[in-house]
């Protein structure tokens, strides 16, 4: 039995170990759309900050975005894409600190005033695995430039051989999230994994299937004699959440690892499995004891599971955000 001194001490340990891999932690994701001129160009108004864009390229299609650097900071820009084959987007920097056009290949507009440099990808012959979204990318191009005065940089994205398929462009090196931005990425993963390519089914089914699954688990253990049992359905609701993200999270993996193989950084993914398996395990099991209650230790469990959720994306925000809410709701709340 998982009793709320095994979740402090293992909370402890999670903590630690997210700590340490914070400085590894994934992009601030976007998703630009229309960007296909330079006057359309996405606007990046912290372009230190590290950023992925999850952008497609058709046939024939350039893609633009704008920054704007003071002296002292630097130009970081890349491109990745999740799509097999030769598929290899590149890039061209464009500024006024720049001379010349003349290798600027057909189709990219450089704007007046402005001098280009042109970076080729070259694909590499293995996928990267990013641990945090889980997915495999390969990384294609990469420009990286010190500024001396404050200038502003268009950078163009196409395909030399105007092949078509989903890129992303990293800009900025700096790893910084707002409140905000770290909450809302479990529906940006959502938005990720269908820019790979997956199919919606593929994407939610392994989310919704154990949660149907754990309903019906949980209707056989139910008594209609029970009472709290507006307490007895967050906990069991909340519970399953987290089962269905820890399964989805594991098929993703699974689906990133078949690409690119073992590797160590597959720990980290793992920690994002763990804490909704066993903070759901014992959040569901508190919601089917004959004398479910909340003590003083188990709020406190409850408090802690529930933070552990909010840092590992589990249960899309509403799990957490329940647990956290029974760790401190008066008593007569919760009883019917």
């Amino acid at each position: 039995m998982i009793t709320a001194m095994r979740i402090g001490r293992l909370s402890i340990v999670l903590l630690v170990f997210l700590l340490v891999a914070s400085p590894v932690l994934a992009h601030v994701p976007g998703f630009p759309d229309d960007n296909t001129t330079p006057e359309q160009a996405v606007e990046i108004s912290d372009p230190v900050k590290s950023w992925a864009f999850y952008d497609s390229l058709g046939e024939g299609n350039v893609k633009y975005y704008r920054v704007t650097l003071h002296a002292g900071e630097r130009l970081h820009v890349g491109t990745f894409t999740p799509h097999t084959g030769r598929f290899t987007p590149s890039i061209v920097v464009m500024s006024p600190v720049f001379n010349g056009t003349d290798s600027v290949p057909e189709g990219v507009t450089v704007p007046d005033g402005m001098g280009a440099i042109v970076v080729e990808g070259d694909r590499p012959n293995t996928a990267t695995y990013e641990p945090f979204t889980p997915s495999a990318n390969y990384h294609t191009a990469s420009f990286d430039h010190q500024v001396n005065t404050g200038r502003t940089y268009v950078i163009a994205v196409y395909e030399p051989a105007n092949r078509t398929g989903p890129v992303g462009v990293t800009i900025g090196y700096k790893e910084e999230w707002s409140p905000t931005e770290y909450l809302t990425i479990p529906f940006d993963l959502v938005r990720t994994h269908l820019w790979e390519g997956q199919h919606p089914l593929l994407v939610m089914g392994p989310f919704l299937l154990p949660i149907l699954g754990g309903i019906g688990f949980v209707r056989r253990r139910w008594h209609g004699e029970w009472g709290r049992r507006r307490l007895r359905i967050a906990l069991t609701g909340t519970g399953l959440l987290a089962f269905g993200t820890a399964v989805n999270t594991t098929v993703q993996m699974s689906i990133a690892l078949a690409q690119t193989g073992l590797t160590l950084a597959a720990l980290i993914t793992t920690v994002f499995v763990i804490v909704p398996v066993v903070g759901g395990s014992w959040v569901v099991g508190l919601g089917l004891k004959p004398d479910c209650r909340l003590t003083s230790r188990r709020r406190v469990g409850l408090a802690i599971t529930g933070i552990l959720m909010l840092l590992t994306w589990a249960g899309f925000i509403l799990g957490p955000v329940i647990l956290i809410g029974l760790a401190v709701a008066p008593s007569r709340v919760l009883t019917e």
